[in-house]
C-alpha cells in the first residue's frame, strides 16, 4: 500500500498569522535573501520570538529589515503586515529620527537599550499618536560574535500611562477647585458683612450668596453638582455672564459689577466651556484683582463683530496686580485651553497700571454649539 507523500514542514515551523506571511513571502527580493540561506541565530531568533506571548519585533541587517510575531502586529495597526520583511525606515518613517539611533546603539555597541514608559510619535491608525512603550532592545550575535540584529521586546504602555495623568491632573484641579472655593467664601463674607446691619441678615445674604456661587459652578461644570437636568442645552451671555457674576455682586456698592451685552444665544457646549473660564476669570480678580479691593470694579462687555463674538473683562482699582504674572496658574492654562480648543477662538491679556484688561474673541458659529 502506498504511502501518501507529505512535504516535510516549511521554516518556520509555528508561531500563528505572521509565520504564515514569513513562508509566503518572496525572501530572495529582499537583503535577506531566500530562507534557506538565513543564517543558523537568524533562524533561531525567529523560532523564539515568533510563538511567544509577549510583544517581539526583530531588526535585521543594515537596512534592519522588521521580523515580528502576532501579539506585536496590533500595536503597529495599519502598518500590518505590509511592515513585515520592509526595512524599517519605510513603515516606521515617522518616528525614524527618534528609532534609527537606539538600532544604531545596539547595533554598533553590541549595548542593551532599556526603558520605562519610553514616549514615541506613531501614525498607525491614520492619524498621530504619541505612545508609550517599556522597551528592552538587544542585540542578536552570530557565532563569532558578530552582532546581525537587534531584538526588541516591548509592552505598550500608553493606556496606563494617559490614566495615571488624566489622575494627576484630576487631583491637581481638585486641589485647585478647593482653593478657589475657601477663596470665595472668604470674599463673599467680607461682600456680606458690609451690605448686614444685623447677624440675621448677615446669615440670610450669605446663604443667598453661596446658593448663586452653587448655581454659577453648576454652569461651569453641568450636573457635577448632582442636577444635570438643571443644566439647560441652550442660554444667553447675558444669562450666562449674570449667573457667574452674582455671587460678588455687592448691595452697598452696586457699581462694583457692571455687565453690557446683547443676549447671544449660546449652545450647550460652548455655554459649558463660556462659563467656566468666566468662573475663573471671576475667581482670580477675587483673589489677586479688583474684586479683592474695596473699591475695585469690574466691567464686561460683549458683542458680535462681524462673523465673531468678543467679551471683554476689564478691571479698575485692582492695584494688587500692576504686570503680568511670572508663571500661570491651573486656572489660566485651564481657561487658555478653553478658549482656543473648545471655542476656536484667541485670548488676549492686556495688563494695564490700573488693572487687567481680557478680551475673548471666538467664531459666532462656535458659540452656538
Amino acid at each position: 500500500m502506498a504511502v501518501a507523500y507529505e512535504p516535510p514542514p516549511q521554516f518556520p515551523f509555528e508561531g500563528g498569522e505572521t509565520a504564515e506571511i514569513i513562508r509566503s513571502l518572496d525572501w530572495s527580493r529582499t537583503s535577506l535573501g531566500p530562507i534557506s540561506s538565513w543564517p543558523a541565530h537568524l533562524k533561531s531568533a525567529i523560532s523564539l520570538m515568533l510563538p511567544a506571548r509577549a510583544q517581539i519585533v526583530m531588526f535585521w541587517g543594515p537596512e534592519f529589515v522588521a521580523l515580528y510575531n502576532d501579539a506585536y502586529a496590533p500595536t503597529i495597526g495599519v502598518k500590518h503586515p505590509k511592515a513585515l520583511g520592509r526595512p524599517a525606515r519605510e513603515y516606521w518613517a515617522e518616528l525614524w529620527d527618534d528609532l534609527h539611533p537606539l538600532l544604531l546603539r545596539v547595533l554598533n555597541t553590541g549595548e542593551t537599550v532599556f526603558a520605562e514608559d519610553r514616549p514615541f510619535y506613531i501614525e498607525r491608525h491614520g492619524y498621530p499618536e504619541n505612545v508609550f512603550f517599556d522597551i528592552s532592545y538587544s542585540p542578536v550575535r552570530n557565532e563569532a560574535g558578530k552582532v546581525d540584529g537587534v531584538l526588541c521586546i516591548v509592552s505598550e504602555t500608553t493606556e496606563r500611562v494617559v490614566a495615571e495623568e488624566r489622575q494627576r491632573l484630576l487631583l491637581q484641579e481638585t486641589n485647585h477647585r478647593l482653593k478657589n472655593i475657601f477663596a470665595m467664601i472668604d470674599a463673599l463674607i467680607g461682600f456680606s458683612a458690609r451690605s448686614a446691619p444685623t447677624p440675621k441678615e448677615f446669615a440670610q445674604i450669605l446663604r443667598g450668596r453661596l446658593a448663586a456661587l452653587l448655581r454659577a459652578k453648576e454652569l461651569a461644570r453641568p450636573g457635577i453638582a448632582g442636577d444635570a437636568a438643571s443644566a439647560r442645552k441652550h442660554t444667553t451671555v447675558d444669562a450666562l455672564v449674570q449667573a457667574i457674576l452674582q455671587p460678588y455682586v455687592d448691595d452697598a456698592f452696586p457699581e462694583r459689577i457692571r455687565t453690557i451685552g446683547p443676549a447671544l444665544p449660546v449652545g450647550e457646549t460652548a455655554g459649558t466651556g463660556l462659563a467656566l473660564a468666566l468662573h475663573e476669570t471671576a475667581t482670580n480678580a477675587v483673589k489677586y484683582g479688583a474684586l479683592a479691593q474695596l473699591t475695585g470694579l469690574v466691567r464686561v462687555t460683549w458683542n458680535r463683530r462681524d462673523d465673531d463674538f468678543q467679551l471683554e473683562w476689564a478691571e479698575v482699582g485692582s492695584s494688587a496686580v500692576v504686570a503680568p504674572p511670572t508663571s500661570r496658574g491651573f486656572g489660566t492654562i485651564l481657561t487658555e485651553n478653553i478658549v482656543t480648543k473648545q471655542l476656536g477662538g484667541k485670548l488676549e491679556y492686556n495688563w494695564q497700571p490700573d488693572g487687567l484688561k481680557l478680551t475673548i474673541t471666538a467664531p459666532m458659529a462656535r458659540l452656538a454649539v
